[in-house]
């Protein structure tokens, strides 16, 4: 590898042009930073696009500068010193440079602006991330040997690591994404400064410890960022319930790259490493989406399926298993799930699942939600009542039957339903 920018930079540099010739010509800098350049040197090819962009202008400036060329422009984070536009239907953004303090008592950064690029990259997270392509003249800037240490496989803070991590002491998870993402190997220094210092992750707030490790559950092989949070200590702090069970990376790492890249899937394999009673609060502490914590513990609940012969194969069984699947998933999915984690165990009982669920799919369209064969008012006629709780009851009698015995006639649907009333309000 060539610590030289590559095509996707000449390219970048190509798009932004226009704008960065603005900027000159006002007497402003303009630099491309972020992962672009970085996975550039790499020769990594990105499927996503981010121009990030630093300046020594000030954001009043910026909004100027760029509202010649902009479709739109949003400022909502003015206040840190960031400015997005759209221009020709490529997004930027752009950040007055920034020489961050933050107090130590509190989750969020003191913004002050600078006038020096080096002085922006020196309060970036680490070395292979502080590095900027002038695009002036295409210069690299790189003061701190991000180049070099992404020759050598090696991950270091700018700035001593006490003092990065004291800043944002995120940046101590964002380092096992990164050794994970990139191969690196941690420094001494930092791996010291993260086991020292981890007890300060308790100021940052819990859905940035949670997007952080999403992060890197969704990465191909998580396994060296688990093995960096167990070693340091910060398992502890990130995941207690499953850093208490006696945590075993490659066990975990094993689960996580079997099941399908989807975050669902991935907390799910995770979370199954934690005690049965703490699988939901260990997610839930974390505040993650109605919808996802519902579908993780809906997959995490196949738990008693990993063992072979313990999937259920009645069209009973997968009639209310399909029933009770959350929004957005399906009990194929469910299935799956369990499949990736079953390598090398009998999987008899899932084929005969899936084949008997294939088949009641042809037969019942309505398996994930059962449609009732008879309206309220159709049971409140049948019955000659009123509208009230036994309607809901009734219901819930057809459902039970439809649970064992399969869809109903509406005249089968009638007789369900009245020698249920009979049996109740005898």
């Amino acid at each position: 590898m060539n610590s030289v920018p590559g095509s996707a930079v000449a390219t970048a540099r190509a798009v932004v042009a226009p704008l960065a010739t603005a900027f000159s010509e006002a007497g402003y800098r303009l630099y491309l930073v972020g992962g672009l350049v970085r996975d550039d040197l790499l020769g990594r090819v990105r499927d996503d696009v981010d121009y990030d962009l630093t300046t020594d202008a000030r954001p009043e400036t910026i909004k100027r500068l760029v509202d010649p060329f902009a479709d739109a422009v949003w400022t909502a984070g003015e206040r840190f010193g960031t400015i997005a536009c759209r221009i020709d239907g490529v997004v930027y953004e752009i950040t007055t440079h920034r020489a961050d303090a933050y107090d130590e008592s509190s989750r969020k950064p003191i913004v002050e602006f600078g006038d020096n690029v080096h002085d922006d990259l020196a309060r970036r997270d680490f070395t292979v991330n502080a590095i900027a392509i002038d695009l002036a003249d295409g210069s690299l800037v790189d003061p701190f040997g991000g180049g070099a240490d992404l020759d050598a496989g090696r991950l270091r803070t700018p700035l001593d690591p006490e003092i990065s991590f004291s800043d944002d002491p995120l940046r101590m998870l964002r380092a096992a994404r990164f050794i994970a993402t990139l191969d690196l190997t941690p420094e001494p220094a930092l791996v010291a400064a993260v086991s020292a210092m981890r007890e300060r992750m308790a100021i940052v707030s819990v859905e940035r410890v949670r997007d952080e490790l999403q992060k890197m559950l969704l990465l191909p092989d998580p396994r060296p960022g688990f093995v960096f949070l167990s070693s340091t200590g910060l398992l502890s702090d990130v995941l207690p319930a499953i850093a208490a069970q006696g945590f075993d990376a490659d066990r975990v790492a094993a689960r996580t790259v079997a099941v399908a890249p989807e975050p669902v899937d991935r907390w799910a394999a995770l979370l199954l490493d934690a005690p049965t009673a703490d699988r939901e609060g260990e997610l839930r502490r974390l505040k993650p989406s109605g919808e996802l914590a519902r579908s993780v513990a809906w997959l995490t609940d196949a738990a008693s399926w990993l063992e072979a012969g313990a999937v259920p194969t009645t069209p009973e069984a997968l009639r209310r298993a399909a029933a009770a699947a959350p929004d957005g998933l399906t009990l194929e999915a469910r299935l799956s799930f369990v499949t990736a984690l079953r390598a090398g165990v009998d999987t008899t009982d899932l084929e005969t699942a899936m084949a008997e669920l294939s088949r009641l799919r042809q037969t019942e369209p309505d398996l994930d939600k059962p449609v009732a064969p008879l309206s309220g008012t159709e049971v409140a006629a049948v019955l000659d009542i009123e509208f009230g709780p036994v309607i809901g009851q009734a219901h819930a009698a057809l459902l039970e039957h439809r649970f064992v015995h399969g869809p109903l006639q509406r005249d089968e649907a009638i007789d369900v339903v009245q020698r249920w009333w009979a049996e109740t309000s005898a």
